[in-house]
Parts: structure tokens; sequence; C-alpha cells
């Protein structure tokens, strides 16, 4: 059966047609056991994929050599590549579904092109001046309706400054990484693995300010 409704996959499609620029290739990472979306995960993209041939994606399993030249350790899991098939630094960790779904496909239309990121001049100029490496865990549930602004902030930083790495985290399906950071509502960022935090869908401003603050005390 479909994951994907054909009114949905028409309206997909057209987005494509009409905003693809360059080539958008992701990695799939699937486990054998004990994986209870990986075969949905999987189906998404090949339907997603399937609508045009600009949008491309490879499997593999843990423990693969390319998980590890990855450094992927949870399925299901999508790296985006950048265009010298390298680590964008965008994941996803969990089924991209629900409202998650949107933001699989914005998030390739943004890889694509990357001049249709919707942030200010200035706050773009501000996310390539960081130097130090971030990683943004935003934690969400696929009933979610405020969480994939979340994402997108994340991710969108990722795209700009190849310092920075935003990851998509279902909470119900990495339980314990959610217990670790102490998750109990969505959408909750996490900063530098429990350095900061921000509850909530806020602009990339206020992520920005909590990077910087970090930076400061950092030096």
């Amino acid at each position: 059966m479909a994951k994907i409704d054909q009114e949905e996959k028409n309206k997909i499609k057209e987005l494509f047609t009409k905003n693809l620029k360059d080539e958008v290739n992701l990695l799939f990472f699937s486990k054998e056991e004990d994986c209870q979306y990986c075969g949905d995960t999987e189906e998404i993209l090949d339907e997603v994929t399937a609508l045009d041939e600009r949008v491309n994606f490879e499997t593999y399993l843990l423990g693969s050599d390319k998980a590890e030249e990855f450094g992927v350790d949870r399925a299901p899991a999508i790296i985006f590549l950048n265009n010298e098939g390298q680590d964008s630094g965008v994941h996803f960790y969990g089924i991209p579904s629900g409202y998650e779904f949107t933001s699989l496909i914005e998030d390739i239309l943004d890889m694509s092109d990357k001049d249709r990121i919707d942030l200010a001049e200035d706050i773009k100029k501000e996310i390539m001046a960081i130097d130090t490496d971030v990683l943004l865990q935003v934690f969400i549930t696929p009933t979610c309706p405020y969480c994939p602004r979340a994402v997108r902030v994340a991710h969108q930083m990722a795209m700009i400054n190849p310092k920075v790495r935003g990851e998509m985290v279902e909470a119900m399906e990495f339980e314990e990484l959610s217990a670790s950071y102490d998750v109990s509502g969505v959408p909750k960022t996490v900063i530098n693995s429990g350095a900061d935090e921000q509850v909530g869908a806020v602009p990339a401003k206020t992520i920005l300010k909590k990077i910087k603050n970090l930076a400061v005390a950092a030096s």
C-alpha cells in the first residue's frame, strides 16, 4: 500500500518540476532487526524519489563501511549529501511522517537550490560566521504541528554552514536518547549534547544567540 496518496504525489511532483535545480542525493540507513519504522521510511523514500530523477537515495545497513564513514549508529536514518557527495549535516533519525514529511520535502527543495532558504540575509551571514562545531538535535513527534519549524531552522543552518549539524530525532523511536535530555515536550532543540537547549519553535536568531553565548563561554 502506498505511503503517499496520489493527490499528494501530484503536488510534490509539480513542486519538484518547478523548483529543483541541482540533484539531491540521500543515504538511508536501516537495520535488519528491532527497527519498527525502517521499512516504512524506505517506502517513503522510494515513493518520493520516484517522482523526479534528480532526487536519489542509496540504502545501507548499520554496521556497514558506509555507516561507519558517516558515523551513523541509529536507524532509520536519512543523511543528505552535499554537491561533493559529503555529509551536508542535514540528518533525520526516525520516520519523516506526519508533519515531518513536509520537512523532508522542503529540505529536498532547499538542498537543490540554496537560494530559496528563507532566512534574512543578516541571519545567513551570522550563521556563515560560526567557526566552531555545532550539533543541533531537534526532538519531535510526527503529530506535532510546530516541530517542522524547529527542524527547518536546524537543517537550514546546517545547509548554510558545514560546521553545523542539524538532526531531527523522533522522540518516541529513540526513547533512551530523549530521556537522557529530559525531553518531556516537543519540539526541543538540544545544543551541543546538552550545553544548552530550547523548548518550542523559535526563530533562527534565537538559536543563533544561544550558539554565540556558548562560544563566548568556551573562549
